[in-house]
């Protein structure tokens, strides 16, 4: 019997960090890591919800102005299209790839929650006007603030990393294409094209549940490359994620080789 193991927990100091940095008290240490998920999860679906409906408006936007362009004659007076809207992420590359909470120390006086959040497109528009202030009460709504109300210190960062080799936003794209019914062998394939350029070793898919509505379920996969999973010093990303169809839950993993 092979002993299965999570990639990231089994390289932690070695090629990957941990996502929360804190140091709690024995009896509010099980408190904390509650704590933390709620704002993962707080931060992920409010974040993800506004970036996606930001991108749908800017790409109507690029339309209207791109259709405009086609049907002025004269080229001199060509309406131009601003460089924020030509660089804009694909749909399902631009999601949140982690979420990394900072707390500081427990005798601290004025205790602060720093959350850095890695994202494929960097919501600048969240920080400005309104859109802050809506952003500020929601938080405040939340159970997490109500419990140790404390400051809240948001930092967006992009990735360093090309968009199409993070393990998480290939699977929000292989579920946005699976939801609008797409062949799950055309959108495999697809999802390992993306990542031929950008400089990845090697990579592993891997979906299991009632695949097409079925009705019995089975596990699918495809591999390209090298993987190797036992090698603590390999910089493998890892990524388990679930897509909820019209004929039930399925299951994807996805594992990326890059060094």
């Amino acid at each position: 019997m092979g002993q299965k193991t999570n990639p990231l927990c089994f390289r932690l100091g070695t090629t990957h960090s941990h996502h929360s940095v804190w140091f709690e008290e024995p009896k509010k240490y099980s408190m904390s890591i509650q704590e933390d998920q709620k704002i993962r999860d707080f931060f992920k679906n409010y974040i993800q919800y506004r970036i996606t409906k930001y991108l749908k408006i800017m790409t109507k936007k690029l339309q209207k102005l791109q259709l405009q362009q086609k049907k002025q004659k004269n080229k001199k007076k060509k309406t131009k299209i601003p460089l924020a809207l030509l660089f804009l992420p694909p749909f399902g590359f631009e999601g949140i790839i982690r979420i990394q909470i900072e707390k500081q120390g427990v005798k601290a006086k004025k205790r602060f929650v720093r959350i850095i959040i890695y994202s494929g497109l960097v919501p600048k528009f969240l920080l400005k006007g309104n859109a802050l202030a809506n952003f500020k009460k929601n938080i405040k709504k939340q159970e997490f603030y109500s419990i140790y109300p404390r400051r809240f210190r948001i930092q967006f960062e992009h990735a360093q990393e090309a968009l199409s080799s993070q393990p998480n936003l290939i699977a929000e794209f292989i579920a946005l294409q699976l939801k609008h019914r797409v062949p799950f062998r055309k959108t495999m394939k697809k999802a390992i094209d993306l990542t031929k350029f950008t400089g990845t070793k090697g990579i592993k898919i891997k979906l299991a549940g009632r695949i097409d509505g079925k009705d019995i379920a089975r596990e699918e996969g495809k591999r390209k490359g090298k993987l190797p999973l036992q090698i603590i010093c390999a910089k493998i990303d890892y990524c388990s994620h679930t897509i909820q169809t019209v004929y039930g839950v399925l299951g994807l993993k996805i594992w990326i080789f890059r060094k």
